[in-house]
């Protein structure tokens, strides 16, 4: 593992060095190989879903200045994801390595896809206890002692609700296994949202949620119903660049129309859609 390691810090050092050649060229696309092998070795798909995502959407076909900067800040948002990652193994793994924290985000990728049988208790009474246990092991690394989720966390699961397992005689749990599961993915989501302002609206059976990360805006647009069926928006903070991500709807699939509002230093506000562009009075 401490040679990947060396050979992905290695690639880190190149990113620099992309920047003075054909944008999106055979080096690059050589770099790009090797070190998505990389970063799927070391920290999993979920670590690859992250760095394949910085890649360019937005082009012009006029304006080729728009596409160098759209290449040097590709490089830059590469650079920023790879050493995040890194940073965040020696944090949470300093000892195990990312074979550990690949298990660890394997945890709550198994959880959300088995979430409806655990609600309709499908799984035999060993199986969602497994669960259980893997999601309890993930959160006591993961959570400061003395933060707000943290403190929760260790009052909770001493509760003899959550500690104790009746089954019945086919094997399957008497009482309903997402019940026990439920309450410590919440103190997972609380961890996760002091990092993030957050802010929600429903409406018309829909959910409307900002989420400020960074300079960066996120738009999430789903059904209240709980289904997959949700559109995610990312607004760049710095060049005001608005994408769709992947694996995602289009949000007019959702929504009738998406509406920009700028304001400008004068106070003067312009609505944009995709139809027209207007000046909004005072």
């Amino acid at each position: 593992m401490d040679e990947k390691l060396s050979k992905l810090k290695e690639q880190i050092s190149k990113i620099d060095g992309l920047k003075n050649i054909a944008k999106w060229g055979p080096e690059y696309q050589l770099w790009m190989n090797k070190t998505e092998k990389l970063v799927g070795e070391i920290f999993g798909q979920e670590g690859l879903k992250l760095f394949q995502q910085q890649r360019t959407t937005t082009t012009s076909y006029i304006d080729e200045s728009f596409n160098v900067r759209q290449y040097l800040k590709e490089l830059e948002n590469r650079k920023k994801v790879l050493e995040g990652l890194l940073a965040e193994m020696e944090e949470y793994n300093p000892q195990s390595g990312s074979e550990n924290q690949s298990s660890e985000v394997n945890i709550i990728r198994e959880i959300w896809r088995k979430e409806q049988a655990l609600k309709e208790n499908l799984l035999l009474t060993k199986e969602a206890q497994a669960i259980q246990e893997s999601l309890l092991a993930h959160l006591e690394k993961l959570l400061p002692n003395d933060s707000i989720p943290g403190l929760r966390f260790r009052k909770l699961r001493v509760e003899r609700q959550f500690q104790t397992w009746w089954t019945n005689s086919n094997g399957y749990p008497t009482d309903n296994s997402w019940t026990k599961i439920e309450p410590f993915l919440e103190i997972l989501q609380q961890h996760e949202a002091e990092k993030t302002i957050k802010h929600r609206l429903e409406t018309e059976g829909l959910f409307v949620e900002s989420r400020s990360q960074g300079e960066d805006q996120h738009l999430l647009i789903g059904a209240k119903d709980g289904s997959n069926d949700k559109a995610h928006i990312v607004i760049d903070g710095k060049t005001g660049e608005i994408r769709v991500e992947d694996n995602q709807q289009e949000p007019t699939k959702l929504t009738a129309r998406i509406e920009t509002f700028l304001t400008l230093p004068s106070g003067k506000r312009i609505k944009t859609t995709r139809e027209a562009i207007e000046e909004i009075s005072s």
